[in-house]
């Protein structure tokens, strides 16, 4: 599969690249601001692992292209989410803030879990140092599909080191307490799933989809 790798100099891209290849995937990696090359490449499927801000441009780039794109940036505003709802409407687009199948499994067992109401909820997220939006992408995906009162929840960001990745959602009804922990120890699990995702949406001409359409 021939992939085209947007932000290839960004620490994420670069690694796809290099994960993509090992895969015996063609990857082919474009600068931000290399426009002239991206038109250029000829690809199956477009990887956006720049920033939020050159969504609308990535998406112009794929409708142009008629390629199905996967949107692996975060910290997305009302606008950006407005161009993908728009944009799905002729498109292919895959989004997700966090592309590791096992944290999607996280996100899927949080959705199904009836939490008692009378419950205190903390959720934790562990980021390197870094990292610039606080709570992450993840975080907030992980708050947004809980069976609870979303205002109830305790939200704790830390920002140290070099830590990959660590969400961790604790449930305290009582005497008891429950944890559910996603730890992520490589960068290479988001390539991975990036991967994935890409051969998921090779054939795909129109919508949105995410990584729950993927594990279904």
């Amino acid at each position: 599969m021939k992939i085209l790798v947007i932000g290839s100099k960004g620490r994420m891209g670069s690694l796809l690249c290099e994960v993509a290849r090992r895969s015996g995937h063609e990857a082919f990696g474009v600068d931000i601001d290399d426009r002239k090359k991206a038109e250029e490449v000829e690809a199956e499927v477009i990887v956006d692992f720049s920033s939020s801000t050159c969504l609308k441009e990535n998406l112009e780039l794929a409708k142009r292209k008629k390629l199905p794109i996967v949107v692996a940036t975060t910290g997305h505003n009302e606008e950006n989410l407005r161009l993908i709802e728009e944009y799905k409407e002729q498109n292919a687009v895959f989004v997700g803030s966090n592309l590791s199948i096992l944290f999607n499994l996280l996100l899927k067992t949080a959705k199904s879990m009836e939490i008692p109401y009378e419950s205190d909820v903390i959720l934790e997220e562990t980021h390197h140092k870094h990292k610039v939006d606080s709570p992450s992408g993840s975080a907030k995906e992980l708050l947004n599909v809980l069976n609870y009162d979303k205002d109830k929840v305790k939200v704790i960001s830390n920002r140290v080191g070099e830590v990959v990745g660590v969400h961790t959602l604790s449930i305290f009804l009582g005497h008891e307490r429950l944890d559910i922990t996603h730890t992520c120890q490589s960068r290479e699990v988001f390539c991975e799933g990036t991967i994935r995702a890409c051969e998921f949406m090779r054939d795909k001409t129109k919508g949105l989809f995410t990584m729950q359409d993927l594990l279904k």
